[in-house]
């Protein structure tokens, strides 16, 4: 089943809340998905699910050796589990064996239709882990130059590594000084899948712990990612076939 990394050239583009609205939105399509935030120094999905990890295994604990796939991997909602980071600084102080992402994601792969990986940003040994282990990405960006500069060079790298990349989301996105969408894609040669406005309760839900799609599945974020997950199973259908309870 494919793997999809969710990739930026830079932090603070929105792309870990991208990844986990994204996951729930799939599942709530009937498809069975596991999520992994190997964001190695940066583990956002336990705040963005309100999950705590007090006494839960993590990804770091897999890398370093002291937990089984089994172990880490938590139930969401009975369409959707994440494996989390750790947002402990010792958790960064144990000797992670980075391929082991890779042993991972295979194992999550035989259980499930899709596996999403939310990349630590810019290209240090852990974002190229966490690509190799992916099929294919999708590339997160803001609509300011900045970003994009970052964007091309992820796309860059994930073209040498032989990966597939899906398309573009725009994130934030929705103002006059934005650079428009077929800019976008004629600078990256690649397909805007989605532009999802900048919205107010996207930091609503952080504070709450829930993600957007399921605390407000009515705002103007919520509605683009969900466009945006109808949009990534339709290109998916086209490149793997994958199976759920629920037909587009």
């Amino acid at each position: 089943m494919p793997t999809i990394a969710i990739a930026s050239g830079k932090g603070g583009v929105g792309k870990s809340i991208i990844c986990a609205n994204l996951g729930v939105a799939l599942s709530e399509l009937g498809y069975s998905v596991a999520l992994v935030d190997a964001d190695i120094e940066g583990a956002t999905q336990g705040l963005i699910f309100g999950h705590d990890l007090e006494d839960d295994a993590t990804l770091h604990d897999y890398l370093s050796g002291n937990a089984t796939e089994e172990e880490v991997l938590k139930r969401i909602n009975p369409m959707l589990n994440v494996v989390f980071g750790s947002v402990q600084l010792e958790a960064l102080l144990k000797e992670l064996n980075l391929e082991r992402l890779e042993k991972l994601v295979s194992w999550l792969k035989k259980r499930h239709d899709l596996v999403l990986i939310d990349t630590p940003p810019g290209f240090e040994e852990d974002t190229l882990a966490a690509i190799k282990a992916s099929d294919s990405v999708i590339i997160v960006l803001n609509p300011n130059i900045l970003s994009v500069t970052g964007a091309l060079k992820v796309r860059i790298i994930a073209k040498r590594e032989g990966k597939r990349i899906l398309g573009v989301v725009v994130n934030k996105g929705g103002h006059v000084d934005d650079i428009p969408t077929e800019e976008l894609e004629a600078i990256l040669e690649e397909e805007v899948l989605a532009v999802i406005k900048d919205d107010p309760m996207i930091r609503t839900s952080l504070l709450e712990g829930t993600p957007l799609v399921s605390a407000y599945p009515h705002s103007p974020a919520s509605q683009g990612i969900r466009e945006l997950a109808k949009k990534v199973v339709e290109k998916l259908n086209r490149i793997w076939s994958i199976n759920s309870s629920y037909s587009i």
